[in-house]
C-alpha cells in the first residue's frame, strides 16, 4: 500500500488567520469547516492544557469531512506535572477520551519539557503503558534525549521521535517507527515567520524519501503569531509531497 502524507497546522483558532486565510466575516465557529476544506489534517494544541470536553470532539468531528485527520497533543498532566511518572490512569482517561475521535483521530503526540534532562529509565517504564494499536509521536526538546538509548526505546515500541524546528533549536531527522512525525515551529523564530522554497524543498526531499520506504508522514506547521504563514506553508508542502519527481 503506498504510504500517505498529512500536512497541516498546530491549531486553527488564530485571530491574525482572519482576513489572510479566513474569509473576512466567517464566524469562528465555521473555521474549522473552512480549514478542512483546505488541509486534510491539523495537530490539536489545546487538549495539551485540559482534558478535551466530549461534546468539543463531537462537534470537531462532526464540522470535518471524512478522511479528515486530527492529531492530538498529550496533555500536560502527564508530560509536564508528572513527567512520565506515576500518569497510568492520566493516560487511560486521556486516551479513553479523545478515542472518540473515532477514524478521525491520528497520532497522538507526547511533547516533553525544555531542560529537562533525559531520563531513560522513567521513559523505558512510560512507553510500557501505551497501547498497541495507535499511533505515538514524542517530542524531545532538550537535546540530552536525541541519543541512541532513547531511539532503541522508541524503535522497540514503534513510537515516532518527533524531528523539529525550533529558532536553531532542533530535533535531528531520525526513524524510530513506521510512521514520520515533524513538527516546524519556525525556523528562524519562535513560532513565527514563513518557510522559503528551499527549506520546504529539503523537507520535501527526505519526507518523500520515508514515503517511498513506505512511511506515512505527518508534518505540523506550528509557525503561527504571525499573519497566515503556517497554512500557507503547509499548503506549500502539501503540493510538493503531492508533485511526482522527475523521471
Amino acid at each position: 500500500m503506498a504510504a500517505s502524507h498529512w500536512v497541516g497546522t498546530s491549531g486553527w483558532s488564530y485571530p491574525n488567520w482572519a482576513g489572510p486565510f479566513y474569509p473576512a466575516g466567517l464566524k469562528q465557529r465555521d473555521w474549522l469547516g473552512f480549514y478542512a476544506r483546505q488541509l486534510g489534517t491539523v495537530e490539536v494544541n489545546n487538549s495539551f492544557y485540559h482534558l478535551p470536553r466530549e461534546a468539543m470532539l463531537r462537534g470537531w468531528v462532526e464540522r470535518t469531512p471524512p478522511g479528515f485527520l486530527f492529531a492530538v497533543k498529550a496533555w500536560r498532566a502527564i508530560t509536564h506535572y508528572r513527567r512520565l511518572a506515576d500518569c497510568a490512569d492520566h493516560v487511560a482517561v486521556f486516551l479513553d477520551r479523545v478515542a472518540m475521535l473515532g477514524p478521525k483521530g491520528g497520532p497522538v503526540l507526547f511533547q516533553l519539557p525544555p531542560h529537562w534532562h533525559a531520563d531513560v529509565d522513567r521513559l523505558a517504564g512510560f512507553l510500557e503503558l501505551l497501547p498497541e494499536g495507535r499511533r505515538f509521536a514524542m517530542e524531545f526538546r532538550d537535546p540530552s534525549w536525541h541519543c541512541d538509548a532513547v531511539f532503541d526505546l522508541l524503535r522497540a515500541r514503534n513510537v515516532a521521535f518527533c524531528p523539529f524546528e525550533l529558532a536553531g533549536l532542533t530535533g535531528p531527522r531520525v526513524v524510530t517507527a513506521d510512521f514520520v512525525y515533524v513538527r516546524l515551529h519556525g525556523r528562524q523564530s519562535a513560532y513565527g515567520g514563513a518557510y522559503g522554497e528551499a527549506a520546504l524543498a529539503d523537507w520535501a526531499a527526505w519526507l518523500k524519501a520515508n514515503m517511498a520506504a513506505g512511511r506515512d508522514v505527518h508534518v505540523y506547521f506550528d509557525n503561527t503569531d504571525e499573519a497566515d504563514h503556517a497554512v500557507r506553508d503547509a499548503q506549500r508542502l502539501n503540493g510538493l509531497l503531492q508533485a511526482r519527481d522527475p523521471a
